[in-house]
């Protein structure tokens, strides 16, 4: 058998590898007392969470060697929720109006075709606070909203974090070029 030697940075995933030492023989469950299986469950909770955080910054190392996070240390916000199956009519007054029954500071974005302007039906919502985006999750999902039945989700998007960034490494290039494209992205566009 062949083992590879890996440590905190590698990037690939080992699920079902254990070091010889990790792996421990259990004991029979007529043999095992209760302090000892509590022990060993919160032993196995643990390594399981320290297993999940080891993948999540894997998965994020990679997003960003692909381009696709600009660092890897970078969180979605926890103030924002993604809205999505929204009728086509609905404007972005209409979603700050529903969600400012949370916080009076909500700002709903619909995002849109960048060429007809016609609603992709989802939006973000912004919240000034955790705690009100938390309630506007659990009491605005699966509701009726423009005789549509929404789904509500926390954002995973960091669009915003990622705008802030390019518009920093643009000032720092000169600007003029973004994303690669000579004319500032817009070729193939309003001809």
């Amino acid at each position: 058998a062949i083992r590879i030697q890996a440590d905190d940075t590698t990037l690939f995933a080992t699920a079902g590898w254990d070091d010889e030492e990790n792996i421990s023989q259990l004991p029979n469950n007529d043999e095992e007392d209760e302090e000892a299986k509590q022990k060993r469950l919160e032993l196995q909770k643990k390594q399981e969470e320290e297993w999940k955080k080891k993948q999540d910054t894997s998965r994020a190392v990679m997003l960003e060697m692909l381009g696709d996070l600009p660092s890897a240390d970078i969180q979605a916000p926890e103030n924002v929720l993604f809205v999505c199956k929204l009728n086509p009519l609905t404007n972005d007054e209409d979603l700050e109006l529903i969600f400012s029954r949370f916080d009076r500071n909500a700002k709903a974005e619909i995002i849109r075709d960048p060429d007809t302007g016609a609603s992709l039906q989802y939006a973000f919502v912004e919240f000034s606070t955790k705690e009100s985006c938390n309630e506007a999750y659990l009491k605005m999902n699966n509701s009726l909203v423009d005789d549509r039945r929404i789904r509500v989700d926390f954002s995973q998007s960091v669009a915003k974090v990622w705008d802030r960034y390019h518009k920093r490494y643009r000032n720092e290039l000169g600007g003029g070029v973004d994303r690669g494209f000579l004319d500032g992205g817009n070729s193939g566009r309003g001809r």
